[in-house]
């Protein structure tokens, strides 16, 4: 190779060991960025101004041994084979209105609404910080191999993402900017400004919420604010005077504890330390009805199902209940038997107020009634099928009763607490 053509690519693919015969050694510290920038530039894709100045800075630490193989590195370190590669490193954050009809990660496609867009180049920094955003909501979508974000524009997320990026030299959009001077004044002044409890008064929520909250929790007292924050999620209560709250749960069951402070809707009970007469105790304090039992059926459900039952049958009449599956009669005709002698069959309707099913189908009536459970039970902690992890979402706890916590939960975006 004569020395006028020599490059900076050749001497980044001759140390890769790409183009070369020549022997040559690479420190084991810069192999990973040397053969990946090598094999980009073997490919034909140009340099980056900045991979220039890594690759330059390395190279210089081996000008020996090209020295060595009669390669004029002086020339070469100085000579591009391609232009540079021009990158957009333009960073903001910006409110745009989009219909999202082709991602599929989220279920408000095909709607024009609102987003918090956020583009920056690739960052290892900057997406760890997404990631803390991301991760705690299912209103996010991205393209692969975009530099670009969406966040649908809610409160939580705009307060999110400018925590994280605010200064992190991002320009950003003006209204955002206003929007969020005047959420921080309204968390300066909670009182005038938040949905929540404050001395024992039900503030800033609209007549129609009150009026749903008095009438079925009561008026808020010592005796009750656990119930208001057990349910706060759902009714839109953000705050409760916490020396009140905390003296308010401190009177329940430790379990009961444990379930109204969780941060998961998703809560794992080891059943080696809580026997289930904890869980029902759990389930009447706390007033968790209606209840949705989900019978496992990888093993003889009939156990569980006696289990509940048993426990709950002193407080829940059997009129109230219904079993929505059967077993092969010649398979397990105990099953059955059991439901038909403990006349736990009621036609399904709105008023009842525990519904047994099995774990991975969700029976056509429960749909077609409308039943809704304020609570779900299930008696093995595993992943349920997608038809039934949608449908169980509606409700604002899922208690996973068993041995050891399902592994895939604790991965899964909602994750699942330990109590």
């Amino acid at each position: 190779m004569d020395h006028e053509i020599y490059t900076v690519e050749d001497l980044l693919e001759s140390i890769a060991g790409l183009s070369t015969s020549h022997k040559m050694t690479l420190q084991r510290n810069d192999m990973t960025i040397m053969y990946s920038i090598a094999r980009q530039v073997f490919k034909g894709v140009a340099l980056t101004d900045r991979q220039l100045e890594v690759v330059q800075e390395k190279l210089n630490t081996y000008k020996d041994q090209f020295i060595e193989n009669n390669i004029d590195f002086h020339f070469a370190i100085n000579n591009l084979r391609m232009p540079l590669r021009q990158i957009d490193r333009s960073k903001y954050i910006k409110i745009v209105n989009m219909t999202m009809t082709k991602f599929q990660s989220v279920d408000l496609h095909g709607m024009e609404l609102p987003w918090i867009k956020i583009r920056f180049p690739f960052s290892k920094k900057l997406i760890v910080a997404l990631d803390k955003i991301r991760y705690k909501t299912h209103e996010y979508i991205h393209e692969k191999g975009s530099h670009e974000h969406y966040f649908l524009l809610t409160e939580r997320n705009a307060i999110q993402i400018l925590e994280q990026f605010e200064n992190k030299q991002f320009g950003i959009d003006e209204e955002l900017l206003e929007w969020n001077r005047k959420l921080q004044e309204m968390k300066q002044n909670k009182k005038e400004h938040i949905p929540g409890i404050y001395n024992f008064k039900l503030k800033n929520l609209n007549d129609r919420a009150v009026k749903f909250m008095l009438s079925s929790l009561g008026e808020p007292s010592i005796d009750n604010l656990s119930l208001y924050k057990d349910r706060s999620s759902s009714l839109g209560i953000e705050h409760i005077d916490p020396n009140k709250l905390d003296e308010s749960i401190n009177m329940l069951s430790t379990l009961s504890q444990g379930i109204v402070r969780r941060t998961s809707t998703h809560v794992f009970v080891n059943k080696t330390k809580y026997n289930f007469n904890n869980i029902a105790e759990s389930l009447l304090e706390l007033d968790r009805f209606p209840l949705l039992v989900m019978l496992p059926t990888n093993f003889d459900p009939l156990d569980s199902l006696q289990l509940v039952h048993n426990s709950l049958k002193g407080f829940i009449e059997p009129h109230e209940c219904s079993v929505l599956f059967r077993l092969d009669s010649h398979v397990n005709p105990e099953f059955n038997n059991y439901i038909k002698r403990e006349k736990i069959n009621t036609t399904l309707d709105k008023s009842l107020k525990v519904v047994y099913i099995n774990n991975n189908k969700i029976p056509k009536p429960l749909l077609k009634v409308k039943w809704e459970a304020l609570t779900v039970l299930m008696m093995d902690s595993v992943m349920p099928s997608t038809n039934v992890k949608t449908y169980i979402e509606e409700a604002n706890l899922v208690i996973h009763f068993d041995e050891t916590a399902s592994q895939i939960m604790r991965f899964d975006k909602n994750g699942i607490q330990e109590l």
